[in-house]
């Protein structure tokens, strides 16, 4: 056959498909295609997602869509919200003019899901701006999401991963103008300063500092990360705070504030070994939620004991005015808690957990506790009962304080229990001192039991009350600390004396060394706000 015949038979056999199938640019996946969607488009009849005939909602085309099809999204405003309930779709804006605007109302702009037993798998999302929703967009029950170009701006609650997958999603999205970090099999790094969520997904040795999470539905998640630290963070004003999911063992919380989260300050699921230290979790429904539920997974089960949340540390945190619950367990067996203060109208719900409430010396603070100390120790005479499994043997009279007093490059602690604020703690070598304030006023009265390690100053130790002497205190000793108790009725200044100071290494670039450490006015102030009921008294 003549080639050119051929050629003209085939030029015409594709000018006649296109006449007699105009809805949809075809791609080149067999049946793929283009959905066509622009608001501008209202009110048009015969609207069928061609390009001459528009969808005017995103919805739609995403309701027409199969898989391989691309939903492509003319610029515009549209106000909506949109569920994705399908797989290797992909939905296409214009960066920065696409905009799904839930106008205050809408529950969730993009919600990509699916009912069990099947996921959402394989959707694109790229160049849409969602703002203006209860939740900008939430993925749950779905794998292999990939977002580019997404800006979530102006929502109550920006963004948020339910599910235990990897995804692909990089820096060019956005919440609020700052970068998702969501880094998958990543090890020995640290999340830059500008982020404004991270998710990190089978990773380790990861550090998470100094960060400021707020507006999303999470705004920290692990999944299958270990030995990685989260320190300095204020996490405040999300759906939920911080996440340990799926076997996220051996990591540590220390020195954050997690507050006025609605609903979970710190969920610690299916997670062990993780130490959760010196925060303050305040003014969420649950102050700290830990879960062995088993997920009904269906992409690989395991084991149900190594589902259990076990051998996590809770110690030295601020834990306040829970509207729900301050700690909440289920299925949970090992956990420990001590040190910890908490000052809320209900403390503990525990389902089928056992855990322990103190070091089988010294226990928590709690603001409910009725009980007495006679032999004036600081701690109650009788224990905290939570139920019939779990008790705290040695409750504390009063709050648990901590502070550090640097040495040459040694930390030592000296903690408190005491039922008034302290500030300005300082240790002084030469002296042979450590100095603190209390921040009351002068009709107060209270106690405090100081404990002071031997390494550091040993005694026997004198006792100075806003610069008079007084013999009205205990001393107690074991072999590493000394515990002085006394009562402070309207004292301001104390000074601890000691006869004997830890020594101090020869170095020319060391005269008086003084090591300070000091509770500023403002975390005073704030521990003081958030424990109020309790310094009252």
């Amino acid at each position: 056959m003549n080639h050119g015949i051929v050629l003209t038979i085939v030029v015409t056999a594709c000018l006649l498909s296109a006449i007699l199938c105009p809805s949809y640019a075809q791609l080149g996946e067999t049946n793929s295609k283009i959905i066509y969607v622009d608001v501008s488009n209202a009110g048009d009849p015969g609207e069928d997602g061609s390009a001459s005939h528009p969808f005017d909602s995103v919805q739609k085309g995403v309701d027409m869509a199969d898989p391989g099809d691309v939903v492509q999204v003319a610029a515009g405003v549209y106000y909506e919200g949109v569920v994705i309930k399908k797989s290797t779709i992909s939905l296409v804006g214009v960066k920065g003019s696409t905009i799904i605007d839930g106008n205050k109302t809408e529950e969730t702009g993009i919600r990509i899901f699916n009912s069990p037993p099947n996921y959402s798998d394989g959707v694109s999302i790229n160049g849409l701006t969602v703002r203006n929703c209860i939740k900008g967009i939430t993925l749950s029950r779905s794998i292999n999401i990939r977002l580019r170009d997404v800006n979530m701006t102006g929502n109550m609650y920006n963004f948020g991963d339910y599910t235990l997958q990897a995804h692909d999603i990089d820096t060019s999205n956005t919440v609020d103008g700052r970068p998702i970090y969501f880094w998958v099999n990543q090890s020995d790094k640290q999340i830059p300063a500008d982020a404004g969520f991270v998710a990190l997904v089978r990773s380790t040795n990861i550090t998470v500092k100094g960060l400021h999470l707020t507006n999303n539905v999470q705004s920290l998640v692990l999944k299958n990360t270990t030995h990685s630290l989260i320190l300095d963070l204020r996490v405040t004003n999300n759906w939920d705070g911080i996440y340990f999911d799926r076997w996220s063992n051996n990591n540590t919380i220390i020195d954050s504030e997690i507050s006025d989260n609605l609903f979970m300050g710190i969920y610690v699921a299916t997670s062990s070994s993780n130490i959760i230290c010196n925060n303050s979790i305040v003014n969420n429904a649950y102050g700290l939620l830990l879960d062995s539920t088993v997920y009904a997974d269906t992409l690989g089960g395991i084991p149900g004991d190594i589902n259990i949340v076990r051998y996590n540390t809770v110690v030295g945190n601020n834990v306040s005015n829970s509207s729900k619950f301050a700690v909440y367990l289920v299925d949970c067996e090992d956990n420990f808690f001590f040190h910890n203060n908490f000052n809320n109208s209900r403390q503990v719900y525990s389902s089928n957990s056992t855990s322990r409430w103190d070091n089988d010396a010294e226990g928590n603070y709690w603001t409910d506790y009725t009980g007495t100390d006679s032999d004036k120790d600081g701690f109650g005479d009788t224990p905290y009962t939570i139920d019939t499994d779990n008790q705290d043997n040695h409750p504390l009279a009063g709050l648990f304080m901590d502070f550090h007093a640097v040495w040459q490059e040694a930390t030592y602690h000296l903690t408190a229990i005491t039922d008034r604020a302290l500030s300005e703690v300082q240790f002084s070598q030469p002296d042979k001192t450590v100095t603190f304030g209390f921040n009351n006023g002068d009709n107060d009265s209270g106690f405090c039991r100081v404990s002071v390690p031997l390494a550091l100053l040993g005694g026997p130790f004198t006792l100075v009350l806003d610069g008079m002497l007084s013999a009205d205190f205990t001393e107690r000793s074991n072999d590493t600390h000394s515990f002085l108790y006394f009562t402070c009725d309207g004292v301001h200044n104390v000074e601890i004396r000691g006869t004997s100071v830890v020594v101090e290494y020869p170095s020319s670039l060391l005269f008086f060394l003084l090591a300070v450490v000091t509770v500023g006015a403002v975390t005073v102030a704030s521990a003081r706000k958030r424990l109020g009921p309790a310094l009252s008294g």
